[in-house]
């Protein structure tokens, strides 16, 4: 072998560990998102699984009628307005954090479209009350919403094609 043929098997080679190493960065990034979404999705699940948000929630269901009033909610007592405020500003993060893309759709879609389907209409009475007591108090600039994320991930959640039927039937015949 001559030095010319050398020189050539060593671009040869050295554009192939290039080539190497670029496959093997691209595939690390994969893993890493589908790490990150992995991440996001139990965030998200334990979230919706505290104590704080579940008791919110039932509030909603089990306290407020469909058309409950400020009124209504300044008669809770201080642990159930906790418990209503976690809800509305931990939803409205989810909702936010979802637009930046920092979440997963189809994962928050999985988690908040059934929630949206049971209380989203008394949920959007407590953000628009809210938005009224803070406007009340002074606490509010012009144009500015109070937990706006909550209400475009509700929106967005509307959108959605509805829920076929339950998951122990939709997916009967998934193996691990």
């Amino acid at each position: 072998m001559n030095l010319e043929q050398a020189a050539n098997l060593g671009e040869i080679l050295g554009g192939l560990a290039i080539l190497v190493t670029l496959l093997f960065g691209i595939r690390q990034i994969i893993e890493l998102n589908k790490a990150r979404e992995r991440e996001a999705s139990r965030e998200i699940a334990n979230l919706l699984a505290s104590p704080m948000y579940q008791s919110g929630l039932s509030i909603l269901v089990n306290k407020l009628s469909d058309n409950f009033t400020l009124e209504d909610l300044a008669k809770l007592d201080r642990k159930e307005k906790d418990a209503t405020n976690f809800l509305a500003i931990n939803t409205n993060s989810i909702g936010m954090m979802t637009f930046e893309r920092q979440l997963s759709f189809k994962s928050v879609t999985r988690f908040m479209q059934p929630i949206n389907g049971m209380v989203g209409a008394r949920f959007r009475t407590l953000v628009q009350l809210l938005q009224a007591n803070a406007e009340n108090q002074g606490l509010v600039l012009d144009n500015n919403e109070v937990l706006d994320w909550s209400i475009w991930l509700l929106d967005k959640m509307d959108e959605q094609p509805p829920i076929e039927g339950p998951a122990y039937v939709l997916y009967r015949d998934w193996s691990p």
